[in-house]
Formats: C-alpha cells, structure tokens, sequence
C-alpha cells in the first residue's frame, strides 16, 4: 500500500495564503464601506448646494428687490427730472 503524504511545508503556506484572503477581503469591504460613505456625503453637499442656489436666486429675484425697496426702504421711481445721462 502507497501513502501518499503531504510536505510539512504546504500546511504553513495554505495557512497563510487562507488568512491573505480573508485579510483582502475584509480590506476590501472596508475601502467599499468608505467609498459609500463618501458617495453619501458628496450627494448630500450637492443637495445642500442646490437649495442655496434656490435661494440665493430667490434673494436677487428683481421682483422681491423692487418690493424691498419701495416697502423697506421708502425707494420710488425715478422722476424724470432726476434720470441723469452719461455720455
């Protein structure tokens, strides 16, 4: 009968070879992890600079300026005699 038997140096290889796997893979559900996170918050920046376009174009509307200046501020228009050209 023939016995086939194994080198004693394979065992430390597949031991090591096992726990280089499970190491990348961890590392690359972590990168996975963080490159979610990350997407997650760029959205969110992007969400949060949109509303403050919103709002800054609400702030210069000429319409809300026009109403500023006449209610706030006691602004009329211009009379003719107080337009002034330049040449």
């Amino acid at each position: 009968m023939i016995t086939r038997w194994i080198p004693l140096w394979v065992i430390p290889v597949l031991i090591a070879v096992a726990i280089g796997t499970v190491w990348l893979r961890l590392a690359i559900v972590r990168t996975s992890y963080s490159i979610n996170q990350t997407d997650k918050s760029l959205r969110n920046f992007q969400h949060e600079r949109e509303k403050i376009e919103l709002k800054l174009a609400g702030l210069r509307s000429p319409r809300r300026l026009e109403n500023l200046a006449t209610k706030k501020f006691g602004l009329t228009k211009p009379r003719a005699d107080q337009v002034v050209y330049l040449k």
